[in-house]
């Protein structure tokens, strides 16, 4: 087990945590509507995590295989947020990787560079 510090768990597989994961949040807005002035009025009902780019120099080849396995269907990501609580979230995980480097370290265990991952975030949340 990798620990929920340094690591994602996407889909019940544990990640290593990617290069710059930094979570940020975004409102949601519903009932938008346009004055006689131009001005743009709508009202916050929520917010979520916003879109995630991940990006890994090294990952390890299993790790690699259960990203390229999802198939864009929403999926459970577990994570330590800022406050390092333990975060559950459904996500919809969009693979957009060029693997263009392997590596092989001197026991033979193959990992991969240049992998990416988008993480869509689905829950709102009202707090």
């Amino acid at each position: 087990m990798i620990g929920v510090f340094n690591s994602i768990r996407i889909n019940g597989t544990e990640i290593y945590r990617s290069n710059g994961f930094t979570l940020s949040r975004e409102w949601i807005y519903a009932g938008e509507i346009v004055t006689c002035t131009g001005k743009v009025c709508a009202d916050v009902i929520g917010w979520r995590y916003a879109n995630l780019h991940l990006q890994w120099d090294n990952l390890p080849q299993d790790q690699l295989t259960a990203l390229l396995a999802l198939s864009g269907t929403a999926v459970d990501a577990v994570f330590s947020d800022e406050s390092n609580n333990t975060v559950t979230e459904s996500v919809i995980p969009i693979v957009s990787t060029a693997t263009v480097t392997r590596l092989t370290d001197p026991h033979g265990d193959v990992a991969w560079s240049g992998v990416s991952l988008e993480l869509r975030f689905i829950n709102a949340h009202h707090d």
